[in-house]
């Protein structure tokens, strides 16, 4: 999820921390259309929509929580490419016909992963059902408002409905990898390029580089995002984190900036440096960075992987759950649940993974994995960027699927034919066998 989204939209972590399975769809609905009624009103927006700014041969949208976006392809009659932050939810499924089948596939923001039992099962097929055909009804009506109220540029009255204009995307670039993710069956237009934001390492700021290299045990690497601000967290959490790093042996660098409000709160630790931004692929490519304490978040996880660096998970909402799980799954990480989270489960955990080599094996393994790809995400994403404009748009890459309606993808109409003929046999193997029950019946009683 982009930080400037749920920055804008959320003004309580606990809000999004504390969604379950049902809510967490509803959820990121009515952030969306929050999100939406509050950035594009802008002016700068208003300017941009409504402004001639020349020709274009191709749109390059993300439309998670944004689906309206894809409409600035009707706006200069260009191909679009939709860029997903995350492994393909549902509904971009069924704008592509990608196949998504529940029982393997789940949903993003699952506390779970591609292995499930009946109950996640269940849970996978709900959240599913409801994108796919709920969504229908409440929210994609609201973003088709949005999108008319706000993008009225020149024309506008003549553009397809915004289903249909999500069917018609040229490409689909996923920011996954099957090393972190699952693997999962594709159409040609969809192409996982997970990773691509990863550039090679530079050398570190020297205050770092002194930092890092002047520890004799090894360095902690604490980061929860953009998203997740520490501050919002309750002070016994807190105080949680800074006891378990003031007991380490190891010196911990932290992503944090305490405020004014941080009342209640330890005295800082020694081993520990703290600060708002830190150059995080660079520091995580540092040989003597032992171990990473992240959210859960994607970016860092493929940063996490590309480096060979064992994790330890504190996740909160949206794909950060699944994401930790995998690592769980894949043997390169422990993942604590942030509402049972306590100074003994945080070290136990910490512990567990720097003294046990085999969360580093794991790591290194799957490193090799990710990293042995015939050509870099960045320039596997360039390369297809360039083919659609090449092809005109690409329409061959899509799938004739996309033009069928639900009845027709999902055999409902050849379905309720079969039945009938299994119906009619049905109906006449009980009339047999009722009348054949009848006249011995009769000729008993005879």
């Amino acid at each position: 999820m982009r930080s400037t989204h749920f920055l804008v939209a959320v003004s309580n972590l606990m809000e999004l921390a504390q969604s379950n399975f049902m809510s967490s769809v509803t959820l990121k609905w009515q952030l969306a259309v929050r999100m939406s009624e509050q950035v594009m009103p802008h002016r700068k927006m208003t300017e941009f929509v409504h402004s001639d700014s020349g020709l274009f041969d191709l749109v390059m949208v993300e439309t998670f929580c944004q689906e309206y976006t894809v409409a600035m392809g009707h706006k200069y009659g260009a191909p679009v490419i939709n860029l997903a932050p995350a492994m393909l939810w549902p509904s971009v499924s069924k704008w592509l016909h990608v196949p998504s089948t529940f029982s393997y596939i789940p949903y993003y923001a699952l506390d779970t992963t591609d292995e499930m039992g009946f109950v996640d099962r269940l849970k996978n097929t709900v959240t599913g059902a409801i994108q796919l055909y709920a969504e229908s009804y409440w929210y994609m009506p609201k973003m088709n408002v949005i999108m008319d109220r706000y993008l009225t540029y020149a024309g506008w009255e003549s553009r397809p409905s915004l289903e249909r204009m999500l069917g018609d995307v040229s490409l689909t670039l996923v920011n996954s990898h099957h090393a972190i993710g699952i693997a999962r069956p594709y159409l040609p237009g969809v192409v996982d390029v997970g990773g691509m934001h990863i550039k090679r390492p530079k050398p570190l700021p020297e205050n770092l580089q002194t930092f890092i290299a002047s520890a004799e045990q090894g360095v902690i690497y604490f980061s929860f995002g953009t998203v997740v601000d520490l501050n919002q967290l309750p002070t016994e959490k807190m105080n949680i984190f800074l006891k378990v790093i003031g007991r380490l042996k190891q010196k911990t660098i932290l992503k944090w900036t305490p405020t004014n409000d941080s009342a209640g709160l330890i005295n800082l630790p020694r081993n520990i440096l703290i600060g708002s931004w830190f150059p995080q692929n660079d520091i995580l490519a540092h040989p003597n960075v032992r171990l990473f304490i992240t959210h859960g978040g994607l970016h860092s996880l493929e940063e996490a992987i590309y480096n060979a660096k064992p994790l330890v998970g504190i996740s909160f909402f949206a794909d950060q759950h699944f994401n930790m799980n995998m690592v769980e799954k894949k043997g390169y990480g422990k993942k604590i649940s942030y509402f049972e989270m306590t100074e003994q489960s945080l070290e136990n955990a910490i512990g567990e993974v720097l003294s046990n080599p085999a969360f580093g094996e794991k790591a290194a393994i799957h490193s090799q994995v990710y990293r042995d790809q015939p050509t870099k995400p960045l320039d596997r994403a360039v390369y297809w960027v360039e083919y659609v404009i090449r092809n005109g748009g690409a329409g061959h890459l899509k799938s004739d699927s996309v033009g069928l309606n639900d009845q027709q993808y999902f055999l409902v109409d050849v379905s309720l034919i079969l039945l009938v003929p299994i119906g009619l046999i049905t109906w006449f193997c009980y009339a047999v066998v009722a009348k054949i029950a009848i006249k011995k019946s009769y000729n008993f009683t005879k």
